[in-house]
Order: C-alpha cells, then structure tokens, then sequence
C-alpha cells in the first residue's frame, strides 16, 4: 500500500510462552527427507489430518475434515511433493526454494501461502505478541512481517521466533522503498549487515525474504527494473544468503507486467535460481476480468508468483472502486498460487479507515471481524484460508516426516 501510517492504541500485550526446544528442533530438522502422505495438519485449529492429505502441486488440503482441495498444478509443476527439474533451485538445499514456479520447503514439499500481513515493526512490541497467536487461529502457513529500519537485528530474531512458535512461515519485508526504486540500496544496505545477515541466517530454513516492499512508482519501466534488481540480487547471494527473495513489481506493487517481462531474466541471474515474485492487487477490478486473466497469464509462463497483498478495494477511490477479492481467492486456488491479505488489523491502518477500512479485525483479535470480507477471506469462501491453507509438516512438528 502506499501510506500507512500506524495507530498504536491497543490493549496490553499478552504473555507468549515460546518452547525453547520445539524452535531448536526447527533448527536442526533432517534437510535429506521428504515429506508425503500423513502428518500434514489440517486449516482448522492445527488438528492433524488423516493419513494420506498432504498437499500436492497446484492444490492444498485443508478444511476441518481433511479432505483434499485440489487446483491446477500449473506451468511446469509437479507431482508428489517433489520438485520439478529444469528451472533451478537446487543448491538452495536446506532452505525452502523454487522450482518450476512453485515453493517447496526444505524438505520437499510444496508450499502454497496462505496468510496475512501484519505491521509488526510498528506495534508497541515489534515481536508480534499477541498478533502471531490470533493469526495462528485462523489456520494461515504465513505471515508478512512489516520491517524497516527501525527494527534492530534482535528484535528481528525475536519476530520471527515468534512466527515459527505459532507455526506461521515468516515473510520479512522492508517497507524503506515503498514507491521509490532509488531507495532499493539502501534498504539492501540494511539486510546485508551482519547482524541482519546473522539473524536471517540463523533462521533461514524458514524463511522468506521479501527484499523492499512496493519499491517503484508509475515511470519504471521493465528494464529499469531489471537493471535495479540485478545487483541487489548480487548483493544478497554474496552475502551468503540463500533462501527465497520476493521481489515485489513496482508502481505501488500493482505492475503485473513489468513482473511478467522482468521474472525469467531475473531469475537467470540469480546464482540460486530461487526467486518469487509479488504483485499488491489494489486494483480497482470489480467483476474479476483483470485477476483471472493476468493469474492465468503468469502461471501459463511459469512464472512464481504470490499475491503480497490485497483487500476488498483500491486503494485510490476506496470503496468507490471494489476489487474481486472472491475471485482471486478462486483463481489462485485454481493455480495453486499462494496470497497474504493486507492486513489483520492489531496495528490500524490509515487508508481508507472511514471508507471501507482495510484492518480485518478489531484489535487484532481473531473471530472479531472488523469488515465481511475479511470473514470471508479467513473463514467462510470456500477458497479461504480456513478451507485451503496447509501448514508444512516441517513447520508444524520441526521433522520432515
């Protein structure tokens, strides 16, 4: 988005119990194994699902009763949780990685996202306590931790601690380049200090690294942006990072089309092959025709993309301009492309506040929907996180199998 400018009234935080030996078993999980068949859990609660639901390429298994939601594998997917050859990818081993434009985890298995954002670097906190716990309870596999430079290395660990004890994949974004592609070094700057490199480092199995968010406004063009991402690219691999680095499109992160023409050269430069990229639908697409057309654009390329960020509007004009959030979360199950709503609401956001208010909750408290369509997005549309997310068993239990 492109103004958020947090409110930080909000109740006391509560207590997380984290489990020191549960967040060391993550650490230490078998990279050689591959997960299939049982031991994945369900969207509902965390409750283990029957043996044989595990997700397969293009589809999740989620719901209450375990049963398998299956979509489209794809351009270049696969089959059984394992990775398809031929689009690289294979010395990220041990972290998660992509490969024939899906996400695998460092097991094997493949990951559709399904979560939310939360603006965490501005909460009293910046640990998410007790955001990550009420995310947890809507079933979500991720969430989008908001970071800028404001947070310290430590408090970065600490976040993403936190994340993986609620069994949440972490995203970390900077938000330092929001609109502005001349800022995107300066923001690299910030990741590869070596205190953040250690961080992301020490949790870099599971993890993802959303490099600036929205970096670029309406004049960059597909090449500009090649020729921008390029050497942070080479910044990060150098130094020593690894895992999956989203790259958001420009012009507020709305630019499908410089992501459709940037995503291969950019991937062939990348030395890991092991890129995602990410379009923000604050479209103003109210029947759906622009979500269902560029989704299956991308995934007939190819092409590994997430939606980072999207509500029940544009951002410009508000609720004057709706967007089909319905039929993206159709479309991308259909695709077996992963997604993350903006954003869960313990930190209020200020766009459109009065007209169609973008936080899903009232103070971040799960069940306490502050808008229908983030009901429907978490809960009740049979594409919701609820019905469709699948939490990895790496993640959940800190083992491959």
């Amino acid at each position: 988005m492109v103004t958020r400018t947090p409110d930080l009234h909000r109740a006391s935080k509560l207590v997380a119990a984290l489990s020191l030996a549960w967040i060391q078993s993550l650490v230490a999980c078998d990279v050689g194994e591959t997960s299939s068949g049982a031991g994945g859990t369900s969207a509902i609660g965390g409750a283990p699902l029957s043996a044989g639901a595990s997700s397969t390429a293009g589809g999740t298994s989620g719901g209450g009763n375990g049963s398998s939601v299956t979509g489209g594998a794809g351009s270049g997917g696969s089959t059984g949780g394992v990775p398809a050859s031929g689009s690289g990818g294979g010395s990220a081993i041990g972290t998660f990685r992509v490969d024939g434009g899906k996400l695998y985890d460092h097991c094997g298995e493949q990951v559709i996202l399904r979560g939310v954002n939360e603006m965490i670097v501005w909460s009293p906190g910046q640990d998410g306590v007790p955001e990550f716990a009420e995310i947890a309870k809507t079933g979500a596999n991720a969430v989008r931790i908001v970071w800028n430079d404001e947070g310290s290395a430590a408090g970065l660990d600490v976040a993403i601690t936190n994340a993986l004890a609620q069994q949440l994949i972490p995203i970390i974004e900077h938000h330092g380049a929001t609109g502005d592609l001349t800022k995107l070094m300066t923001v690299v700057d910030y990741w590869v200090r070596p205190d953040i490199v250690a961080a992301v480092k020490k949790h870099e199995q599971n993890l993802l690294l959303n490099i600036a968010n929205e970096a670029g406004d309406a004049t960059v063009t597909a090449a500009s942006f090649q020729a921008a991402y390029q050497p942070v690219i080479t910044r990060l691999r150098e130094a020593g990072l690894v895992l999956p680095l989203v790259i958001d499109a420009p012009t507020w992160g709305q630019n499908i089309d410089v992501l459709q023409a940037a995503w291969h050269p950019l991937t062939m430069h990348d030395p890991q092959r092991n890129l995602l990229f990410s379009v923000h639908m604050w479209w103003n697409d109210a029947s759906g025709t622009r979500v269902k057309a560029e989704l299956a654009e991308s995934t007939a390329a190819g092409m590994p993309l997430i939606v980072g960020e999207f509500a029940q509007h544009a951002v410009s004009g508000c609720a004057s301009q709706p967007f089909a959030f319905g039929t993206l979360l159709e479309e991308a199950q259909k695709n077996g492309i992963g997604w993350l709503a903006w954003s869960w609401g313990s930190v209020p956001n200020s766009d459109c506040k009065d007209d169609g208010s973008f936080d899903m909750t009232v103070d971040g408290v799960y069940g306490s929907w502050k808008e229908t369509w983030a009901e429907e997005v978490v809960v009740t549309h049979p594409a919701s996180i609820q019905k469709t997310s699948m939490r990895p068993v790496s993640i959940v239990s800190g083992a491959c199998r």
